[in-house]
């Protein structure tokens, strides 16, 4: 382009004009081969025409909910939101045949953003009207089907906006891992930015290929998997998420097939890999063109990396390729990461050392040590900032503090949440009154310019004085017996007469017979020993009990809730 875009409207429609039948987009629907595909000029024509609908149907700068499911009717329903410089609402859609269950979360999202239409397919539209009480929820919002075929009539009637760097983009609501979701404001300056910062970090071309499963609802799987591809000019192939949670296998053979080069996500989704894909079916693979395995939206753990490198060496996969990286919706997505082409770096810390918020290197993994990941380096013009939380100065080095950015990729704030805004995004610095910043709630420290991330403010436990990271004690847990699910547990405390009491809820495996008594001794033998924590309560639990986020994440706050109102659903034991 010969200017600078103010707008991803500007970058799709100069690629519109200039690579009118270069592949865009690809859609696997069934995670393997049903395909259905998308040009730049067609999904140009097919963001016209939602947009010319907006324009006659709402105003500029109203709200839209997005119901869809992933796929490429999400993807045109977007960029018909910011053709029309409407304010677009990411959000997933509820289940048909589960309206009641799956429902409250988007009546949430609707009081708070109070959008003036939603974007839907036909069926969903449908099932809202049929049912009264449902329709009534909805009040007022009208419900717009882009799956219309007389919709393809108004791509002409579309008026192109003004859209300034300030005017918002989207409300990217939060994952609700830790607290209730908040919608993030994310303008279109932000949105530029952070995408030529993932281009400079994970150094895509036009040449790059990706393959993303991520949910679009999500940060990384809207900004990073879907957005960031269109801004660079390479296509990506995206995967449903729940066809990669029924069978991981379908992720690695899509790189594989289609020779990608950029793919990754939380790291749950490498441990999945190595714990579901047999050895016979790692010989059907040829990961060699894999460059990018970026892994972020959770803590990278040293040993799963190991794994996956060791596991899939035999076809082609290169621990080189490894790019751990660290973001937020808050800082639209990405903050650090890279560079690419190396192994990770890591980093063994004394556990004495981070009990009392000190980084205390050793030369050697030892008992007493733990393995921290690098998520990289600040390679962009953001200010990123070590703080300790309680005076609000910068951390010695060595000391581990909250991670504090302020730079152009910082959102705007949370909508119509002043006081949350004010707190999370307008920190200042008590020895010099800089500022402002956005307080990440991660903790962690810079080595050489390296970040990394120790943990969640808020999922961490204090007990008599020290620090324990809620992670790190659902990693022993796990490991501690065999019937407990991987990836599996939630550990937070509840307060008691002037301490914490630690509560720890396990998923188990399906199994027949449950020697509930074995599996109390083990989970308490390896917290204490490993922790030195004595565990209140233990509660097992069916799979899939606990509650997470549709990009996995553990919902820490929601899961506590269950435990105090005493709907978790708990195994009978013997």
């Amino acid at each position: 382009m010969t200017q600078k875009p103010t707008s991803l409207v500007d970058i799709l429609r100069w690629r519109a004009m200039t690579q009118p039948n270069q592949l865009a987009y690809r859609f696997l629907a069934d995670g393997e081969n049903e395909e259905v595909v998308l040009s730049y000029k067609e999904l140009d024509r097919r963001a016209r025409s939602i947009g010319a609908l907006l324009q006659s149907s709402v105003r500029a700068g109203d709200r839209a909910l997005l119901l869809f499911p992933p796929g490429l009717d999400f993807i045109a329903a977007y960029f018909g939101c910011l053709y029309a410089k409407i304010v677009a609402i990411p959000a997933h859609p509820p289940h048909p045949a589960r309206m009641e269950t799956t429902l409250p979360i988007i009546l949430r999202i609707m009081r708070d953003a109070r959008p003036s239409v939603a974007l839907l397919n036909s069926w969903l539209s449908d099932v809202i009207k049929s049912k009264n009480e449902i329709k009534a929820e909805f009040g007022n919002m009208k419900l717009l089907a882009t799956d219309n075929d007389q919709l393809d009539n108004w791509e002409e009637k579309w008026q192109q906006p003004e859209i300034g760097g300030n005017d918002v983009a989207f409300l990217q609501y939060t994952s609700g891992s830790t607290t209730i979701p908040k919608g993030v404001i994310v303008s279109h300056s932000n949105l530029i930015h952070n995408l030529g910062l993932i281009e400079k970090c994970f150094e895509q071309s036009s040449e790059s290929h990706a393959v993303i499963w991520l949910p679009p609802y999500h940060d990384m799987g809207l900004v990073g998997g879907i957005l960031q591809p269109l801004y660079s000019g390479y296509a990506v192939t995206l995967i449903p998420h729940l066809m990669f949670l029924q069978r991981p296998f379908r992720w690695l053979q899509a790189i594989s097939r289609l020779r990608a080069t950029t793919s990754g996500g939380p790291n749950f989704a490498y441990d999945l890999c190595v714990r579901k894909i047999k050895p016979e079916q790692r010989e059907l693979l040829d990961l060699s063109s894999w460059d990018v395995a970026f892994n972020g939206g959770e803590p990278v753990y040293h040993k799963t990396l190991d794994q996956f490198a060791d596991f899939f060496a035999p076809c082609g996969f290169r621990r080189e390729a490894f790019l751990p990286c660290y973001g937020l919706a808050e800082s639209t997505l990405l903050v650090m990461g890279g560079p690419g082409a190396r192994s990770p770096l890591t980093q063994n810390l004394m556990n004495s050392g981070l009990e009392q918020k000190q980084a205390k290197i050793s030369s050697e993994r030892r008992e007493d040590t733990r393995t921290l990941v690098s998520c990289g380096q600040n390679i962009s013009d953001q200010d990123v900032r070590i703080v300790n939380v309680e005076t609000l100065a910068p951390c010695e080095e060595s000391e581990i503090g909250e991670i504090w950015v302020s730079g152009p990729s910082v959102a705007c704030g949370y909508w119509k949440k002043p006081s949350e805004t004010e707190f999370t995004f307008g920190a200042w610095l008590s020895n010099n009154k800089e500022g402002p910043f956005l307080r990440t709630g991660d903790l962690g420290f810079l080595l050489d310019d390296e970040l990394y991330v120790t943990g969640r403010l808020k999922n961490l436990i204090i007990s008599d004085g020290k620090n324990h990271y809620s992670h790190d004690i659902e990693r022993t847990v796990e490991s501690s017996h065999p019937v407990i699910r991987p990836a599996s547990s939630a550990t937070f405390s509840i307060s008691n007469e002037g301490h914490e009491d630690i509560i720890i809820v396990v998923e188990l495996e399906h199994k027949l017979f449950i020697k509930a008594d074995e599996i109390f001794k083990a989970i308490r033998e390896a917290v204490s020993v490993n922790h030195g924590l004595n565990v209140h309560d233990i509660k097992l639990t069916k799979p899939g009990s606990i509650p997470r986020t549709t990009s996995g994440k553990i919902r820490h706050f929601l899961c506590k809730q269950y435990y105090d109102a005493g709907t978790l659903k708990e195994i009978e034991t013997t």
